[in-house]
């Protein structure tokens, strides 16, 4: 619901609808739990290094405005609100995660009848974007259809990677539904970024059959394969007019050596946003490169610094492109935190990451697909995306962290059970 906002452009920050639904489940949690828990103590102590820092170097810059205290804000309101809704429900991530799923398949089927509709006449979309296929970009209920896109990676994930295993007619005829419905309303939201996504989702498919293991008969077809992928990337590309402006201009701006402020000035938004952020946060690392300027704080440094690469006249035209959250969540954690935002970061996702942990071990298979689905989702919001806390952010932050500790737990417990078993085998001989 990252597009219900109440009082917009009144308020001076977004007072999204969903934040009554999270103070009454915050306050939920704290009548039923004897305990109250309201984050753990591991990421409590991060990200107050980070708020700590903020603070600090904000104060030092004077720069501490209203801006960085929304993001302070935000960020832990939405976590706590996260947190203690998978601690209410007992960290039973399978359940939630299907409720997740169920959802994405209603989100998805509104997006579909957005498309008939579009094809009918009757345009319900604030902005109408039509592409050089006749198809409209859908929104469904997001405020972009790049939003759209991302928060249905992980569903689309999981439903591509678990359909094969199921066995039951009945189980199958649903999951290949829901698998149909989210698969083409993802496609219709015609975004460059979710492309990356589904790209990402077929590797990583690949990768959970051993196409890529050298000690398994199946890395005879992946020749075949890469083949058949570059086949279809080249069609893609020169059948779809928007991307291809995208891709090219994109790749062209960041492969030149010094690209005029004439040229900057004339590439698509798109290609022009994902530029200017970059080379701002670059500016900004080369000016703080352990801390960055803190939380909340890239905004001004684009506009402080726009000048020194591109017209100024063009920031007036066209205003700050995504500079609010960078375009990128990795240029945005360049820019406010610097390595060591970027270190705590990097460091979460790859300890947390379980690769093909638990993937052969049917108990544990789903909490695997889900693990790697929400890798996929942070690596899409990586290159676009700097929102600290928008489209269910700490919901996927925490369910990855403990499919990871659960698939670890579950898997010592296996191994000390089989040793033990060994040893009772031994003593009985």
């Amino acid at each position: 619901m990252d597009d219900f906002i109440i009082l917009r452009f009144v308020l001076p920050f977004d007072f999204y609808v969903y934040y009554f639904f999270f103070i009454v489940s915050i306050v939920y949690y704290m009548f039923s739990k004897k305990t109250v828990k309201l984050l753990p103590s591991w990421f409590f102590g991060f990200t107050s290094l980070l708020i700590g820092v903020t603070l600090f170097v904000t104060w030092l810059d004077n720069s501490f405005d209203f801006k960085v205290m929304k993001q302070i804000i935000g960020i832990t309101f939405t976590s706590v609100a996260y947190y203690t809704f998978l601690s209410y429900n007992n960290f039973n991530l399978k359940k939630i995660f299907k409720w997740y799923i169920s959802i994405a398949v209603i989100v998805s089927l509104y997006g579909i009848f957005e498309e008939f509709l579009h094809l009918g006449g009757i345009h319900i979309s604030k902005d109408i974007r039509r592409t050089t296929f006749g198809l409209y970009r859908v929104y469904s209920l997001m405020g972009e259809p790049y939003f759209l896109a991302v928060v249905l990676i992980p569903a689309f994930f999981y439903l591509v990677s678990n359909f094969a295993g199921i066995q039951k007619f009945g189980k199958m005829s649903r999951e290949f539904a829901n698998m149909f419905i989210i698969g083409i309303c993802f496609v219709l939201t015609f975004s460059t970024a979710g492309l990356i996504g589904f790209a990402l989702v077929i590797i990583f498919w690949l990768y959970n059959r051993k196409y890529f293991s050298v000690t398994n008969w199946k890395i005879i077809f992946l020749p075949l394969v890469i083949l058949l992928l570059t086949v279809l990337f080249t069609n893609v590309k020169d059948g779809w007019q928007e991307f291809n402006t995208k891709y090219t201009e994109t790749l062209n701006a960041f492969t030149v050596k010094k690209l005029s402020k004439k040229e900057a000035s004339s590439l698509n938004s798109s290609s022009f946003a994902i530029f200017s952020n970059y080379m701002i946060a670059k500016a900004s690392f080369s000016d703080n490169p352990i801390t960055g300027t803190g939380l909340g704080t890239h905004e001004k440094n684009y506009l402080d610094k726009f000048g020194n690469f591109f017209d100024e006249d063009f920031l007036k035209r066209y205003g700050a492109f995504n500079a609010n959250d960078a375009n990128s969540l990795f240029l945005r954690l360049m820019s406010e935190t610097g390595l060591l935002g970027l270190s705590l970061f990097f460091i979460f996702l790859f300890k947390n990451f379980l690769w093909q942990r638990g993937y052969a071990n049917k108990e544990l298979r789903a909490y695997t697909l889900i693990n790697q689905g929400i890798f996929i989702w942070f690596v899409v919001r990586l290159v676009r995306t700097g929102n600290y806390f928008g489209n269910g952010f700490f919901l996927f932050f925490f369910i990855y962290y403990f499919s990871c500790k659960i698939v670890k737990m579950k898997l010592r417990e296996q191994k000390v059970r089989l040793e033990n078993q060994r040893t009772t085998m031994i003593l009985a001989h």
